[in-house]
């Protein structure tokens, strides 16, 4: 009888390693279903029962309180929401977001898509890929999605004019 106790009690221990393992360091690749758009370049995905924060890399898409910021959230939720998409992770933000690269069930890139069509920004403070800033030169040149606006203000340039403008508190 103790045999059998201790028996099940380490797999009990190893299955709950193992799902805590995996929800700290999940594979390179996951595979599920996108349950919330928050963003124009952040989702919630959901994999094994378990909820991640994906954060599209190499773009960055419209502020909320920014032109666009609607409109780009929504260009993601038609891309990606309730759909499984596949998701390669590269790392952890300081958010602890994963950033990753997006593909939806036919294969396509939709952080590229994103841009194509108009609706973030290459980031090129993360990312020196040529495509996708070939991308966004020619979604800008046809005035697709943002690029229609008279004067379109990067998001990083609309964050830190709020972060500026931010009233501080007295001493």
């Amino acid at each position: 009888m103790p045999k059998v106790f201790i028996c099940v009690v380490s797999c009990l221990i190893l299955c709950l390693f193992t799902q805590r393992s995996f929800a700290a360091n999940p594979p390179k690749k996951v595979k599920g279903k996108v349950v919330r758009i928050v963003d124009g370049d952040t989702f919630e995905l959901l994999v094994n029962k378990t909820t991640y924060k994906i954060r599209l890399s190499a773009i960055d898409a419209p502020e909320k309180g920014q032109d666009f910021y609607q409109k780009s959230k929504q260009a993601l939720s038609n891309l990606c929401f309730n759909k499984t998409v596949t998701v390669e992770l590269l790392r952890k933000d300081k958010y602890q977001r994963w950033i990753g690269d997006v593909y939806s069930a036919d294969g396509q890139y939709v952080n590229g898509r994103m841009i194509s069509d108009g609706y973030a920004w290459h980031y090129t403070e993360y990312s020196e890929s040529a495509p996708l800033a070939a991308a966004q030169a020619t979604a800008k040149r046809q005035k697709l999605g943002l690029w229609a606006l008279n004067k379109p203000v990067a998001p990083w340039l609309f964050r830190a004019e709020k972060r500026n403008n931010k009233p501080r508190k007295a001493a």
